[in-house]
């Protein structure tokens, strides 16, 4: 059922707060203004984060968007660009012979028939881009200059409504970040260039490990844990891969920690929700620092920590068990458990990896 603008307006607010209702409004945008499908699309450091296509090009633009096109087209780069407050036609931003060779053309939409878009850039006040577009078939005509006016005065309720979906993010972050609080947990929740949008507390007051660098940063005393902080934020935070555990080496009076990245991207269907990465500090206690520094990092039980550590430190099996006070064949089988678990296939293996894990004083920024 087609929808005049003031009702599509008030479906573009309900969907900010109802992120499931995009389709559908996506929908009755592409058919208000005489188009066959829309997308809203999130970009973050130089990398789509989220995106949502309208009801019935779902299947379609989800495979595009999770192929390698989007990284070599330079269609957004275009459009970034051009820096206008509005939608623009792609007859004002492309030459026929980028029509037939940019990959976004080439290579999907002339194959599945599609040719022309209308499309905007709108800035987010957390620091995201919006991209919205509307795609009609190859042998309809262009977007006229009365389509664009029209799709204008949708704008100022899509950039709204994103800043509106944003803020409510940072909200339940923020909550997310205080309830770990409460166990006492310090979190911050950074972007993937490792500033921080969020913390609580706790790691305010973490000043023996952590350090404040300009526009938010964050990053640790020990350099090296720094380095490997960084990469890790920025895989978890781009790419929503798996998380990872890091250890921080401290000087000898305090003890150290570890450092657990989590990545809040979801999937790439949420548009607001994506492109920040957890950082969650547990601090060692009484024990070895190696050993449970070493259980912390690959979820070991305490027996497999021990055998770790002593493969760290250079040690046999015989040598453990004796340490241990058990059998050579219970050492053996621990040993196995802990390969799996760490992801190595032989004990000179283990101990390379876990040779970081080697607590001596870190040098300090």
């Amino acid at each position: 059922m087609a929808v005049d603008d003031g009702q599509l307006a008030d479906l573009i607010y309900e969907a900010a707060v109802v992120p499931e209702l995009w389709p559908q409004v996506l929908e009755s945008l592409a058919r208000s203004a005489g188009s066959y499908w829309a997308v809203l699309l999130t970009r973050r450091a130089d990398a789509w984060i989220g995106w949502r296509f309208s009801s019935s090009f779902e299947v379609e633009g989800d495979a595009y968007m999770r192929s390698d096109i989007p990284v070599r087209t330079g269609v957004t780069s275009r459009l970034f660009g051009m820096n206008r407050s509005g939608f623009v036609s792609d007859a004002e931003a492309f030459t026929e012979e980028e029509f037939r060779t940019d990959p976004y053309w080439a290579e999907w939409l002339t194959p599945l028939g599609f040719r022309h878009n209308a499309a905007t850039a709108i800035q987010i006040p957390n620091g995201d881009t919006a991209v919205v577009q509307v795609t009609r078939r190859r042998d309809e005509p262009r977007h006229s200059a009365a389509d664009l006016a029209r799709l204008d005065g949708l704008r100022p309720h899509l950039a709204r409504a994103g800043m509106l979906s944003a803020r409510w993010k940072m909200e339940r972050l923020r909550a997310a970040a205080e309830a770990l609080a409460l166990i006492g947990l310090p979190a911050a929740v950074l972007d993937a260039d490792s500033r921080a949008v969020v913390v609580n507390a706790l790691v305010e007051g973490s000043t023996d490990h952590v350090v404040w660098l300009p526009r938010n940063g964050l990053a640790f005393r020990d350099r090296a844990a720094s380095a490997l902080l960084r990469q890790a934020v920025r895989t978890a935070a781009l790419r929503g891969e798996s998380g990872c555990s890091l250890p921080v080496r401290s000087d000898q009076a305090v003890a150290p920690l570890v450092a657990h990245v989590i990545p809040l991207r979801g999937e790439g269907r949420d548009l607001f929700d994506g492109g920040y990465a957890l950082l969650v500090l547990t601090q060692l206690g009484g024990l070895s620092p190696d050993t449970e520094l070493i259980q912390g990092l690959f979820d070991l039980t305490a027996a497999e920590a021990k055998v770790a550590a002593g493969v760290a430190r250079g040690w046999t099996i015989d040598s453990i068990a004796q340490e241990q006070q058990v059998g050579r064949e219970t050492v053996r089988t621990q040993l196995r458990s802990v390969l799996l678990k760490t992801g190595t296939t032989r004990q000179a293996e283990l101990a390379a990896k876990l040779g970081l894990v080697r607590m001596g004083p870190a040098p300090r920024t």
